[in-house]
């Protein structure tokens, strides 16, 4: 990706930061309650939004 890539991208996910931290703290709080599979879903989806913003991009990042 060139940094013309990477500054679209940025400007593309502004939006996802918050939702980005508030994921990892949730799963990092429930570490002990929950089980691992549930705790990382919010991170999980996180992720398949951020990899389908690269996928358009043209990086070719894979989601699995």
């Amino acid at each position: 990706m060139n940094s013309e890539q990477q500054k679209e991208f940025l400007r593309a996910t502004a939006w996802l930061r918050p939702w980005t931290r508030r994921a990892a703290a949730f799963s990092m709080q429930a570490s002990g309650l929950l089980p691992q599979v549930i705790r990382n879903i919010p991170l999980r989806l996180v992720k398949r939004i951020l990899a389908g913003y690269q996928k358009r991009l043209g990086s070719g990042c894979k989601t699995s």
